[in-house]
Parts: C-alpha cells; structure tokens; sequence
C-alpha cells in the first residue's frame, strides 16, 4: 500500500513539472492562469497512471518492434517538439538550467502523449478478416461529408475561385491550353459547362466526388470489421470539422487531386489487406483504373508518385505481377501519349520551369538579403537574374511568389538560356553558406514540418468568394443570408488552437503515428499505405513556391483513413506484436 502511495505521490510530482515546462515553453509561465496549469496536471497525471502499465506490454513484444520504438519514440519526440517551436524570446534571459528543464520537459510531456495514444489505439481490438458488406454503404457513408459541403456550396454559392481557378476557366474558353495548370482539368471543366454553364458545376463535382471517396473508406472500413460506431464517429468529425468542406467548393485542381491521392491510397490499402488478392477483381482493376488516371493527371506531380508507389508494389506482391504490371503499364502508356502526341497537337503551352526552382531560388535570395558569402563572378550573375539592390525588397522567407512574378525585374530567361550555368551558381553558393541555405529552406517548406505558426507567421488558407473584377463577370449570389453569415462565423480562424486545423504538419505527424501503430499491429508491408502520401508530400516540399494550405490538402484528408487503418488486424502471423 506504502508502495503504491509512493508511486503516486511521484507521479503527481512528474506531472506538475511536466505540465510547468510544457506551458512555459508555448508561453511565459508567469501568464498562464492557475486552472490551466491544475488542469494540465491532472491530464499528464491521468496519462502518466494509465500509460504506466505499458512497460510490460512493450516486454511481450517481438524485438524487431521493441527496436523500431526504441528508435521511433526519441526521433518522433524531438521532431514533433521542433516543430511547435514558436517565438520564445521571453526564455532568453532564464539560466541555461530553466531552458533545459523547459525543453527536456516538452519532449518528456510529447513522448508521454505518444506513448498514450500508441497504448489506447493498440487496446482496441478489430477482428481479423472481412466481411461481406454491400455497395450501399458507400451511398450512406458519403452522406456525411456530402451535408457538410452542400451548407458551404449554399453559403457561397456558386462556387470560389482564385485567379488561378479563373486562368483556367478562360482556357475552357479560348481554347488555348497552358499546362501551367493541368489540362485535363481544364478538359473536366469544358465538359461540365457543357452541362451547365456555372461555376457551381464544377464545385458540385468536387463535392460529389470528395463524398464519394469518404463513402468508400467508410466501405471499406466496414468491411474489414472497423466497429461501426467508431466508423460513423470518425466520418462526421470529418465532415464537421471547416478544412474539408470549404476546400471542396473551391475550384482548384488540388481538391481533385488530393481526392484522388486518397483514393489512390485506400487501394493501395485494400492491396496491402488482402496481400495482393483484390487485383484479380474486375472492380478493383476499374476503380484501379480510375483512380490512377485521376491521380497522374490532375497535378504534375502526381505522376512520379504513381509510377514509384506501383514500382514498389511490384517488388512487394511480385507473384501478382500479372495483375499489377499491365495496370500500371497502361496507366503510364495513356499518360505519356496524352501528354505528348496529343498536347503538341492541341499545341498545349509547356508550364513555366520557374515553377521547379521556387527553393533554389529562395536560397540565393537569402545569401543576397544576410549578406552571404559571394564571389564576383557569382554577383555578376545574380545582378542578371534580378539587380542586387532589389533583391532583398522583393525577399520574403515564405513565399517565392514576390520574386517569381517580378515580371519587369526578374529575367528568367538568364536561367532558360543557360542552365547549367545557373546551376553552377546556385551550387557554389548553397556550398559557401549551408547555414542560409537551410534557412531558406525550412522558411520556404515551413507548411510541410511546423505545426506552430509563427506570430509573424502567414498563410494562405482558403477564399469564400469568386475573385472580385474578373473579366467573365462572375459574382457569388447569397441565397440565405443566416447560412452565409453562420458560415462566415464557422471559418473564422480567432485562436491557435484553430489555426492548428489549417497546419499540414499537424495531419502529417497524425499520419506518421497511426501509420506507425498499424505497423506494430501488423508488419512492415503497412508502410506501402504511406507511401502515396509521403512522396506527394516530399514532391511538395522540393518545389513549393507559397504557404498555401491546399498543397497539402490531402494530408488533412488522408487523416481520417490513417486512424482507421491504425484499428485494423492484417492477420499475418509473422507480423504480430508478440514472440
């Protein structure tokens, strides 16, 4: 009994200075109010007394998992610290003692989060196998997100549309083709305004197929015995939750495109359950079919996704060759004619290069603006590029948009007419100054890993409105004002615990963790799942030009389906927790 007090007494000692550091590290610790810091407490000593018990399960386990946590937990600890790491000017003048204890206590206070969460997930319990569900639920499972979308699609009716949303729609119309956005968008758009000649056909389109594809997670689920209340909970905070809804009324081509990577992923998923057996079907070769040619088309770097996910799948499930290789050879064979042969005879402009070079581009800003280490010869270049003096006018650490569109100032065709040159200059000037190059770097990619946003932080999350002026005079008409105004309301971002809703990384380490409890219920051929999403997400990172949510909507999309897939039992004998 002594025993047990004692331990008790301890963990409520652990949970005070973890929950003590834990808030001084998002804020001065003089500000925090005294209910957040006993609430705090109580929590990291609810989770410290229920995770404690964890230790003897972690024993039971076979020592390639026990391994793979022993190098998991550390390394997803610190990143995941680094990236909530906010302004913290005001631990600057404490003893290096404080701000160690505040660190060290962050970290401690994540792992023990981690370790929770990895605890509750693996307690749930899925039976092994399927069963046999029918098609409707894919119908009654869409029903959710379906709701949710048509309330924004009424609020802001017809639809939302940015310039680039309007560049397109005009090549519906001139039919002059620019594949600076996808064409086979601009293909998708040209037909449905043949059936109604409105903004709103195109975002009912969206809203329809995002649905479709939440129904038929939700099938899937089902069929793999996900237990059902589980499954209807997950679908409606999916729907209720504003980042899903308002992105589908939107008329971009990554709505489609984070769609279908989804899609894209759950087959992949449905490939992996049933160790390669569902490629014998008809239906998955069709939904196959369709989702592939959705994923490779709808955004340029949808492709070498595809083509590396399938390579893959093909070494893992090498004995159903015979399926997988024809479906992905036809997959590539339509996509190289499409864009070859018949973009050159539809005389379809190629996308601007510039595109490709937003962090190369970035980096040599950086050098120039802190007064980097540079040659002669290399300022001589860059004044070319852009004059030296504007340089760090046009700078900013978050977007290469200023830059990129200096139209009048910035000469790319230095670039165009010699690459190799600009190569060259670029390489010698990340090799003279790594540390501003990396700078640059993880400014510009600053969507993709920190959860936190900055004070002074920005980003572009959605728009509501058909963009105001544009030469084809489409106007968004309000049908009823309350559902407008309660809409408007709904989306406002007004505290950081909301703004954690519109941060890719937050969905991203989500993704990481469940995925990571799959494989330890399961075995390694899991990580197959992740891999759509992780080579879009890298694809992302190398050439993203802006802070802009919708790069990275299908990792708020993707979310949903990794939770589930962290309940699911692949029934592999060799892949189990225990020896």
């Amino acid at each position: 009994m002594k025993k047990t007090y004692l331990l008790g007494a301890a963990s409520f000692v652990a949970a005070l200075f973890l929950a003590f550091t834990a808030i001084f590290y998002f804020q001065p610790i003089r500000n925090a109010h005294p209910l957040l810091i006993v609430f705090i407490t109580l929590v990291l000593f609810g989770l410290l007394v229920y995770s404690r018990s964890f230790v003897h399960t972690v024993n039971g386990w076979t020592r390639a998992k026990k391994i793979s946590l022993a190098i998991f937990m550390p390394l997803f600890t610190v990143l995941a610290g680094l990236s909530l790491l906010g302004d913290q000017q005001y631990l600057a003048d404490n003893h290096w003692l404080v701000k160690t204890a505040v660190y060290l206590g962050l970290f401690l206070t994540i792992a023990l989060v981690v370790l929770s969460i990895i605890k509750l997930l693996l307690s749930i319990q899925t039976p092994a196998g399927e069963q046999k569900v029918s098609p409707f639920y894919v119908l009654l499972y869409m029903l959710p997100m379906l709701g949710a979308s048509l309330v924004m699609f009424i609020a802001f009716y017809p639809a939302a549309m940015t310039p680039d949303s309007l560049s397109q729609w005009e090549q519906s119309e001139t039919k002059e083709f620019t594949n600076w956005h996808p064409v086979m968008f601009t293909w998708l758009i040209m037909f449905l305004r043949k059936i109604w000649d409105s903004p709103g056909i195109i975002a009912l389109f969206q809203v329809v197929a995002l649905a479709l594809t939440m129904g038929y997670m939700g099938y899937l689920m089902k069929r793999f015995k996900v237990n059902t209340w589980i499954l209807w909970v997950v679908l409606i905070v999916a729907a209720i939750v504003p980042v899903n809804s308002i992105m589908s009324i939107i008329i971009w081509k990554d709505v489609l495109y984070s769609t279908s990577l989804l899609f894209f992923s759950l087959l992949i998923l449905l490939l992996v359950k049933t160790k390669g057996l569902e490629t014998k079907k008809v239906s998955f070769v069709l939904l196959f079919l369709l989702g592939s040619f959705m994923l490779v088309f709808f955004r340029h770097n949808g492709f070498p996704v595809f083509v590396i996910t399938m390579i893959a799948a093909l070494i893992m499930y090498r004995r159903m060759w015979k399926q997988l290789l024809p479906m992905t050879l036809g997959i590539i064979i339509i996509h190289q004619v499409i864009t070859g042969p018949v973009y050159t005879k539809l005389d379809v402009v190629d996308s601007d290069p510039q595109e490709a070079l937003s962090i190369p581009t970035q980096q040599i800003a950086n050098i120039v603006t802190k007064n980097g280490d540079m040659t002669e010869e290399q300022r001589e270049y860059i004044n070319r590029l852009m004059p030296l003096e504007l340089w760090p006018e046009k700078y900013n650490p978050s977007s290469v948009d200023p830059i990129k569109f200096s139209w009048g100032e910035y000469d790319r065709w230095v670039i165009y007419d010699d690459p190799a040159q600009y190569a060259k200059h670029w390489a010698q000037l990340v090799l003279q100054n790594p540390g501003l190059a990396v700078e640059a770097f993880l400014d510009e990619t600053s969507l993709v890993w920190q959860m936190r946003l900055e004070e002074d932080g920005h980003m572009n999350r959605f728009v509501t409105n058909i963009y105001y002026g544009n030469e084809f005079n489409l106007l968004n008409q309000v049908i009823y004002p309350k559902v407008t105004y309660s809409a408007q309301l709904y989306l406002k971002v007004d505290t950081e615990a909301e703004e954690f809703l519109w941060r890719p990384a937050v969905y991203l380490f989500f993704i990481t963790l469940f995925l990571y409890v799959a494989y330890l219920r399961n075995n390694w051929r899991i990580w197959l799942i992740l891999l759509p999403i992780a080579l879009n997400t890298a694809a992302v990172m190398a050439t993203m030009p802006a802070q802009d949510f919708r790069y990275l909507f299908n990792a708020s999309l993707f979310f949903y389906a990794a939770l589930l897939i962290s309940l699911l039992n692949f029934d592999d004998k060799g892949g189990s927790l225990r020896e």
